[in-house]
């Protein structure tokens, strides 16, 4: 009964019923953010994967169409919140031997699209070529390399690039890449067949855009609105086609149909590049689909020494030239 009117051991024995109810409410708020956290991680990391392998997935298919003699190296993934960064590395063969052309990155996630970053075109060197104006500039890579370009065979240029009547001028010790813009359109066996046997034949060019199109002499401004633009060329980054050779470095079995297949399977990936994929399925297919038949080739890149690469001299069918990378042969 002492204890019932005991002020101090009542106010003794609420704090210690408070202290007990803070440390249970610390405790249980610490057990749900731990639980919470936890659950939130292994969603997250499953939600980026998930999302992360759709992107590489785009991004590998687009690779193999586009980009002349370029093949995606190694990779390195740095997952985020619902999204994250691939930065990749990329090179080309040149007669056998693997030559590193830089590094690159593209986003992923819930909040970005799968956005391809281009580095600066300052200084002007460093740019990409588009317009016949461009020519009055050699534009090179962030290693250094020169930039191949290509040159539509039914546009007459005010001037084109004839690099192989440089080859006097390179040392016989280097190996390289050209790529070669043919006089018209030819089938894939028409374009092996005419190329010479003692040169590499490691890429070809395919078609993908209507001739009769006036829409590829205009320029679309940033604000939409369209003006008469120069002829427009293309640059080693921006044409489609299809490699010879596997990433190893040795000769695809059916490359032509590899070409096909990537196409039709971008065609079904929902990503930013599904659009360019259907467009790029009616440019080059034909009324029942696309198909190797339907492929065709406005040129090539072509690898080998300054003695093997003479041979394609003043070859009727060959409009333009241009070297790309330049390199010791070990």
């Amino acid at each position: 009964m002492d204890n019932l009117f005991n002020t101090e051991q009542m106010k003794k024995t609420m704090k210690k019923a408070q202290r007990c109810a803070t440390w249970k409410t610390i405790i249980i708020t610490l057990c749900v953010i731990i639980v919470t956290s936890f659950a939130g991680k292994l969603a997250n990391d499953a939600i980026t994967s998930f999302l992360q392998f759709h992107a590489q997935n785009s991004f590998n298919t687009l690779h193999q169409v586009k980009g002349a003699n370029e093949f995606i190296g190694t990779t390195k993934n740095y997952p985020g919140i619902l999204g994250g960064e691939t930065h990749y590395k990329t090179f080309k063969y040149i007669e056998g031997k693997i030559v590193p052309t830089g590094d690159d990155t593209y986003g992923y996630g819930l909040f970005r699209d799968e956005i391809l970053y281009e580095g600066s075109i300052s200084p002007l060197p460093f740019g990409k070529s588009g317009r016949e104006g461009d020519l009055d500039v050699q534009r090179y890579n962030e290693l250094g390399q020169r930039e191949m370009l290509f040159f539509y065979p039914f546009l007459n240029y005010k001037k084109t690039r004839n690099d192989l009547a440089l080859l006097p001028q390179i040392s016989d010790d280097k190996i390289m890449e050209i790529a070669l813009s043919f006089d018209k359109g030819y089938t894939v066996q028409e374009a092996l067949a005419k190329l010479p046997k003692n040169v590499t034949t490691s890429w070809l060019w395919v078609k993908d855009i209507n001739e009769s199109d006036d829409n590829i002499v205009k320029i679309i401004n940033s604000d939409g609105t369209v003006e008469k633009g120069d002829y427009l060329l293309r640059s080693e980054q921006n044409v489609y086609g299809f490699s010879l050779l596997n990433m190893n470095g040795d000769l695809e079995e059916n490359p032509a149909e590899l070409f096909v297949h990537e196409l039709t399977s971008g065609t079904r990936q929902k990503s930013s590049l599904q659009d360019e994929y259907k467009r790029l399925e009616k440019e080059i297919g034909g009324a029942d689909g696309l198909s190797v038949k339907d492929l065709v080739i406005y040129g090539a890149v072509v690898t080998g020494n300054t003695k093997t690469l003479s041979s394609l001299q003043n070859l009727d069918y060959i409009k333009a030239s241009s070297i790309g990378v330049i390199t010791d042969k070990y």
